[in-house]
This record gives C-alpha cells, structure tokens and sequence, in this order.
C-alpha cells in the first residue's frame, strides 16, 4: 500500500514539474509607444495618453492583467499608475492599449518638445491551468518589464 502512495505521488510530481517546465518555455510580452496624445489641457494640468502596443512571441494566448507606470517627462514631472489593459494578447497577435499619464505643467511651458521616458512592467498569465492557479493565488505572477522612451510635441495639435 506504502508503495503504491508513493508511486502516485511521483506520478503526480512528474505530471506538475513537467507543467511547469512547458510553462516556463512562454516567452514574455513586448511592448513599444505607438505615439502620445492630449486627452486635456487646463490652467494648472495637462493629460496625456500614451499609446502602447504589446505582442505576444506565443503560439497560446496570453492574458495581461495589470500594468504599474512611471511616465517622466522632461526635465522633474513625474506620475505614476497602475491600469488594466483589459485584454488578452491572442496567438502571436497585438493589441494597443493606452496608459494615461497627468501633469502639473504650467502653460508657459508647453511648447516644443519634451523628452519622456516611460518605465513599468506588466503582470501577464502564463498558458495552462496550473500556470493560471498559481496567478490567481499569487504563488507566480510573471511580469514583463518594459521601458519606453519618446517625445510629447507640445506645438502639435492633439490626434
């Protein structure tokens, strides 16, 4: 009887570490800015929108569940976020989202253009219903960082 337990059990091991070896073949999302555009602008405050495209290198889907930002631009204004892209990256497939980004920019500066940098990473599942448990119950979350870099041209009028 002892035997036979200890059999299933390595059955069982086998079967979760060999889950876990395909899992770890999913190579991570990639991400690049497709542009920047002004949803807003006030007296005290600009908004802007910057336009993201990820790609999935997979032959299997790939949900994206939250991504935490820091958009700098120029030379000190800074915000960070945390957005859902609210979509699942399909079979070696794309898909653009938007990360919004506001700043404390005086009128007097918003002319010409200003550099920005925009670092986060994003928290993705991993194919398979072992890979998905383990996600839900925080055991693995993968993320897949990403840095981005552009410019806001403040002269320009806004898409």
């Amino acid at each position: 009887m002892r035997k036979a337990v200890q059999s299933s059990l390595l059955i069982v091991l086998v079967a979760a570490s060999s889950m876990m070896i395909g899992c770890s073949s999913v190579r991570a999302p990639r991400f690049e800015t497709l542009g920047v555009r002004e949803v807003e602008q006030t007296d005290t405050r600009a908004v802007y929108a910057f336009k993201v495209k990820a790609t999935n290198p997979n032959k299997e889907p790939i949900p994206l569940r939250e991504v935490s930002y820091t958009v700098s631009l120029g030379q000190g204004y800074t915000f960070s976020g945390v957005r859902s892209p609210e979509t699942t990256l399909h079979t070696y497939g794309e898909h653009t989202f938007e990360l919004p980004a506001v700043f404390e920019i005086p009128p007097a500066n918003r002319s010409g253009l200003l550099d920005y940098t925009l670092n986060g990473s994003a928290k993705y599942v991993k194919p398979g219903k072992l890979a998905e448990v383990m996600f839900e119950s925080k055991f693995s979350v993968p993320k897949a960082p990403f840095t981005l870099r552009g410019q806001v041209n403040f002269d320009e009028p806004s898409n």
